[in-house]
């Protein structure tokens, strides 16, 4: 018996052997590895509240400054948006009349802003050829909290499998800032910047 017994473990082990390996399920630390892996250098504005005098329609807006502060000149296409603490989702620019942007832009004076389209394409280096601009997004309902998210600044993205569907995603690097609202929307308009704040690091990276 003990011979066969031996014949049947050795057998076994070459099975194992010539059979492939099973491929590791995607987790949420698995990385996609650049060779080349780069962040841009974000600087947001307050956040501020415009009313359209025409309609009395709300609108939120921030100024920004994008350095490149890596060691060679990069391709970007940035997008903001606008996440509310009931899962709304708004798009900078979406809905934004233009008139509203031509007020806004008047009302920053500052000749140095592009609107978020604007921004696509390459970007040097250094502080001298930083791109600065104004986000727009129209308001939604009145919340306590909100974030923007902002893509587009970082080449860096991991593989992720969604809990609720188990389809295999990619997240990307996302530069994100928290707000809290602390008094009524309406007291905003025109004057007092909004006051990010979060538990976490605010703003900070996260992947998304």
């Amino acid at each position: 018996m003990i011979p066969m017994l031996s014949f049947v473990v050795m057998l076994m082990v070459a099975i194992d052997a010539t059979t492939p390996p099973v491929a590791d399920p995607v987790v949420p630390s698995a990385r996609i590895r650049n060779a080349d892996e780069w962040m841009m250098d974000y600087q947001g504005g307050p956040l501020r509240l415009f009313k359209d005098a025409e309609t009395g329609e709300q609108f939120w807006y921030a100024t920004y400054t994008i350095v490149n502060r890596t060691k060679r000149e990069r391709s970007i296409a940035p997008q903001w948006e606008l996440l509310d603490e009931e899962g709304r989702l708004f798009s900078a620019g979406e809905g934004v009349p233009r008139r509203v942007q031509r007020a806004i832009q008047s009302l920053l004076a500052n000749p140095l802003h592009e609107d978020q389209s604007s921004l696509i394409g390459d970007i040097m280096t250094g502080e001298e050829n930083a791109k600065s601009g104004v986000a727009i997004w129209k308001a939604g309902p009145d919340v306590k909290r909100f974030s923007i998210l902002i893509t587009g600044l970082s080449n860096i993205k991991k593989p992720f499998v969604d809990p609720l569907t188990k389809k295999a995603i990619i997240l990307k690097k996302t530069w994100r800032l928290d707000y809290q609202m602390n008094c009524d929307r309406v007291a905003l308009i025109g004057a007092v910047p909004l006051a990010a704040s979060s538990d976490e690091p605010n703003p900070r990276w996260t992947m998304r």
